[in-house]
């Protein structure tokens, strides 16, 4: 089947009708071929190859499949990515999320400039950062102090260690338990049928990252 033309809002409406990461990275693998086409010098297409590339690249992220987000930065127009704003945030993003740098990685999210039309992917990966953090937090640590909690998820880490009656809330709705004496959470691990169907190998290589992190 013939791919109608890549555009801007081909871009839009991809991300739109996508109903899972997966459906929504096959279909711009799908149109690399098309960008690559594009990426000649002097490109006037510039606008489309950066909303394109930086879309591509968080789809790879939204799978947590980092290596070939990183082969994928290897392909893209490396003058173009060497310019360009969107793009230099996706790889500031890249080297923050292979170092495990969790304040680093929401800054780049939440607080960096990106175009309207990236914003949504960008949203929707900064809570899918927090979802799987939280989750590998939950895995390896009995005890941690409520500021080393909200650091791991990009929360007010200031508020947190005076106990913000907010955060701890957040923390407790997902089944931890909060001990107001020892002013420490205790975590309850969070299994979802994914994490029980497989990627037995992957969870345990990021517990094993994350323990290498742990200050809490």
């Amino acid at each position: 089947m013939n791919l109608p033309p890549l555009s801007q809002e081909q871009l839009a409406a991809v991300f739109t009708s996508a109903r899972t990461p997966s459906e929504l990275y096959e279909t711009l693998a799908q149109y690399e071929a098309q960008a690559c086409l594009l990426s000649t010098p002097n490109s006037k297409e510039t606008e489309l190859l950066s909303l394109f590339y930086s879309m591509f690249f968080f789809s790879h992220l939204l799978l947590d499949d980092i290596y070939e987000a990183r082969a994928m930065t290897k392909r893209m127009p490396q003058d173009l990515a060497h310019t360009d704003s969107s793009l230099q945030n996706c790889l500031n993003l890249l080297r923050a999320v292979w170092q495990r740098k969790y304040e680093q990685v929401y800054t780049i999210l939440r607080e960096l400039p990106w175009p309207e039309s990236l914003k949504p992917i960008v949203q929707r990966y900064d809570q899918h950062f927090q979802e799987k953090t939280l989750k590998e937090v939950s895995r390896v640590y009995e005890a941690i102090r409520p500021d080393a909690a909200a650091n791991y998820l990009g929360l007010d880490v200031a508020a947190a260690k005076q106990g913000d009656p907010a955060i701890i809330k957040k923390f407790t709705a997902c089944g931890w338990a909060w001990d107001e004496k020892t002013m420490l959470f205790y975590p309850k691990p969070i299994i979802s049928p994914a994490d029980q169907i497989g990627h037995l190998s992957n969870n345990l290589g990021e517990v094993m990252a994350l323990l290498g992190t742990r200050s809490g």
